[in-house]
């Protein structure tokens, strides 16, 4: 992670010229402004008037002053508010004084934004006009699927690129605390239109939206018995990765967005995920435990868990009643949620969370069957390597096995309380003959994790990762602020539009949570300066700290 951190100016001086520099170093941090500059430069016609980064730097003013993300409001900011001196370091010229003036003025800016727009815009579809399927049908755009792809990619690369220069305001010290733990999480971003209409077969005004719901995969618009889904939001969704703290300990660095994508809701939620998780990873952060959902858990193995693997990723995922208990098999050894374990694990330890979530037992119960498991799992032996295979070895055998087991006779003693295999497999599978098995990556790759599940520790690492995630989507849709989940804010259709204002938005949650951050942390510095101070003087009278105290309460020495 490159850049410098940053001096934030307090949210009272917004429109200052100090606000201006500040927005203006962020967009610059970005890097993007000269890319697209560059590929909207032509050889011939008039020079366009209005730079790219004035466009974005105003847009992010927006935000950080929680106004409307509307291109009036920007041109108003670029022409009518901004001190000369600011519109100067942006390269704005003029000032719009008049309506007319103010008029033309709106135009170079909707059409700078346009042109923004235009270079990373992966939708062909038509929007703003609610059409016949014959006339949406017309006005589509040709554009291949490998055509599609790059212009997402470029559009992920662009707001990537805006989201991490919020995230280069923090120090090298603030950053450094940061262990690789992050959270991730699609959240719904309506859209400033009606979904298509069935009764009279008009598209919507915005098609490259979905509808939304919150059950399954956030796209199915029934539930598994047909009767539908109430909870429909015509929307995009964002999937979001944020920073997360260790469980445990005091706070060592704000929760920060650090990587996004928008798609269809519920359309290859593994693939735009691993994107992300892929796009954290490349711009220099820490891969450590993600976590996540069960609509990721659901996920096809080669979109999503195999290549969060391969970024050095350890999830830390729930399950599906359909998915717990055995959930793979590789040389005899049970894939029993998410870990590996020796054949003889007994039916109890194996049915646990199934027999919990139907009420069968107590929480105390599953709590001792699931400890009970642990001398059942295999032991780590080697990898996994630069191609996913891990090397997994008996947990009876070794100097001090955990296991005792009737195949393995040197683990028979000493009898001291050591959990026993009652019933060893009649043909022993490799496991049981083998000193270790290798297990491929692709074995169970969509269940396995490497904290044991439902332990003390998985619960702990997995309530913090899904807390933190979706305390980050409640503080970007606070409505005083942000106000993400309002679209009416947020006005000019497609996915392009939409990811760039949703960017923005991020964006300025960030800078409000690392300025809150650093006052905390300021006040915790002056409240340990304030106790490790000198104590005074003790007032009480000499005679008191040195005479006899048993002469002192016996009224003796003169003190009564």
């Amino acid at each position: 992670m490159g850049g410098r951190g940053l001096d934030i100016p307090g949210p009272s001086t917004l429109l200052d010229e100090e606000t201006v520099a500040f927005a203006a170093e962020l967009t610059d941090r970005s890097g993007k402004a000269p890319v697209i500059e560059t590929a909207l430069a032509k050889r011939t016609g008039r020079p366009r008037p209005l730079p790219v980064r004035a466009v974005l730097t105003a847009l992010l003013h927006l935000a950080l002053d929680d106004r409307p993300l509307f291109l009036t409001e920007a041109t108003r900011l670029l022409f009518q508010q901004l001190s000369p001196r600011s519109r100067r370091l942006l390269g704005v010229t003029g000032t719009a004084t008049t309506e007319r003036a103010f008029k033309a003025a709106c135009r170079r800016v909707r059409y700078c934004f346009h042109q923004i727009l235009d270079t990373a815009g992966p939708s062909p579809l038509p929007k703003n006009r609610r059409l016949t399927p014959d006339e949406f049908k017309t006005r589509a755009k040709p554009l291949t699927p490998s055509q599609a792809t790059a212009a997402r990619d470029q559009l992920e690369g662009l707001v990537n690129a805006l989201l991490h220069a919020s995230v280069s305001v923090l120090t090298e010290e603030e950053r450094a605390a940061f262990d690789g733990s992050a959270g991730l999480d699609a959240t719904p971003v309506p859209l400033f239109s009606r979904g298509p209409s069935k009764r009279t077969g008009l598209s919507a005004s915005d098609p490259d939206g979905g509808w939304y719901v919150r059950e399954g995969d956030h796209r199915e618009r029934e539930d598994d018995n047909g009767k539908p889904l109430r909870k429909l939001a015509w929307a995009l969704e964002a999937t979001i990765a944020a920073t997360a703290r260790p469980p445990g300990p005091p706070p060592a660095h704000p929760n920060l967005a650090i990587g996004m994508a928008l798609a269809r809701p519920g359309e290859d939620p593994g693939g735009t995920g691993a994107r992300v998780l892929a796009s954290v990873a490349a711009r220099g952060h820490k891969t450590g435990w993600p976590g996540y959902d069960r609509a990721y858990t659901q996920a096809l193995p080669d979109r999503f868990h195999l290549p969060a693997r391969a970024l050095g990723y350890r999830p830390v995922m729930d399950y599906r009643i359909d998915q717990l208990g055995i959930q793979a098999n590789s040389g005899g050894a049970l894939l029993a949620e998410g870990s590996w374990h020796c054949p003889a694990l007994p039916e109890p330890l194996i049915t646990a969370t199934a027999d919990l979530r139907a009420n069968d037992i107590d929480r105390d119960t599953y709590a001792g069957r699931i400890a009970a498991r642990a001398p059942y799992q295999l032991k780590h032996k080697d990898g996994p390597d630069a191609d996913g295979y891990q090397r997994l070895a008996c947990p009876a055998l070794g100097g001090r096995p955990g296991l005792m087991c009737p195949l393995r006779e040197a683990s028979l003693s000493p009898r001291d309380g050591r959990a026993k295999v009652l019933q060893p497999p009649e043909d022993p599978p490799k496991i049981c003959r083998q000193t270790a098995i290798t297990i491929a990556p692709g074995v169970g790759a969509r269940y396995r994790q490497d904290l044991p599940y439902a332990s003390p520790a998985w619960q702990a690492r997995y309530a913090t990762l899904r807390n933190t995630i979706e305390g980050l989507n409640g503080f970007v849709k606070d409505p005083a602020h942000e106000a993400l989940a309002q679209p009416a804010r947020r006005r000019v259709r497609g996915i392009a539009a939409q990811s760039i204002f949703t960017a923005l938005l991020l964006m300025a949650a960030n800078i409000r949570k690392i300025r809150a951050w650093r006052a905390l942390a300021a006040r915790d510095k002056a409240r340990i300066t304030w106790r490790a101070r000198r104590r005074r003087a003790s007032r009480v009278p000499p005679s008191f700290r040195t005479a006899d105290p048993y002469r002192i309460f016996n009224g003796k020495d003169g003190i009564t």
